[in-house]
């Protein structure tokens, strides 16, 4: 698979996910590093952002790397999903595969289930087109 295209598929599955659940405000997909592979939407102009694609992106690796470490010290298995629930919203952070993670913000009012469960389909389309 080609490089741009594979952008282009991982792209469009974010914005698949923002159309599905109009409450999901970002998606990003973030390797190890913490640095972006994709986002939606694309607002990589603002560093300062909080809610933007490196904000974000920094902060999923943070959360990956801490959770792993807590469940393997704690031996409960591999990682499925982080989920953070705040004042203002929720974040889902899904592993897409070992090195590629998906990050969802996700607004106050939203149904959280619903989110979650179309959240969690995306990781999945994700990791099919980072394992080809």
């Amino acid at each position: 698979m080609i490089a741009q295209y594979r952008e282009d598929t991982l792209r469009s599955a974010l914005q698949s996910l923002a159309e599905t659940m109009p409450d999901v405000r970002a998606a990003v997909i973030v390797n190890v590093d913490g640095l972006v592979v994709a986002s939606f939407p694309a607002n990589a102009d603002d560093v300062h952002d909080p809610t933007g694609e490196h904000s974000v992106a920094a902060t999923t690796a943070l959360i990956m790397g801490l959770a792993e470490r807590t469940l393997e010290r704690l031996a409960q298995g591999s990682l499925e999903r982080v989920m953070i629930e705040g004042a203002e919203g929720t974040i889902g952070v899904y592993p897409c595969t070992d090195d590629a993670t998906l990050a969802v913000l996700i607004s106050k009012g939203a149904k959280l289930g619903l989110a979650l469960t179309v959240a969690r389909r995306t990781a999945q389309e994700i990791r099919a087109v980072l394992s080809k």
